[in-house]
């Protein structure tokens, strides 16, 4: 046999079973990878579901929230705006109450300011027969 043949020979009595040991070992890997990869596949789709379930929880409590905040809301408006008229009211009683005793006292005022009037014509015509007749005042 000559010195290549017996090379490869020799090569191929140690180096075979070899690769086949490594092939069988890079088939395992490779299966061990397949089911690393479906497991965390596996882990992905769960965490998914947490996921969607936790928004459609989250979701139903920013409704209900929601709903007790527009409940709120339409409480305080409607209470705000009963104080609103109470107000307005109450205002408007008392600009009318105002308006009433200022309108009082303008009738008031004008019925002093004709007697003064009055007294004030009345003082100039004395004054004037005290003149004519010569009464002088001190």
């Amino acid at each position: 046999m000559p010195v290549y043949e017996q090379v490869k020979q020799a090569l191929q009595d140690i180096l075979a079973p070899e690769l086949q040991a490594l092939k069988a070992e890079i088939k395992r890997l490779d299966e061990r990878v397949e089911s690393l990869r479906n497991e965390l596949l596996a882990e992905i789709r769960g965490v998914d579901e947490r996921l969607k379930s936790t928004k459609t929880e989250l979701l139903t409590e920013i409704r209900r929230v929601e709903g007790r905040v527009d409940a709120l809301d339409e409480k305080f408006t409607g209470r705000l705006n009963a104080l609103e008229e109470k107000f307005t009211e109450r205002l408007n009683a008392l600009d009318e109450k105002f308006t009433g005793r200022l309108d009082a006292l303008n009738e008031k005022f004008e019925g002093l300011k004709h007697e003064v009037r009055t007294v004030l014509e009345i003082r100039e015509r004395l004054a004037a027969v005290e003149a004519r007749v010569g009464i002088t005042r001190p």
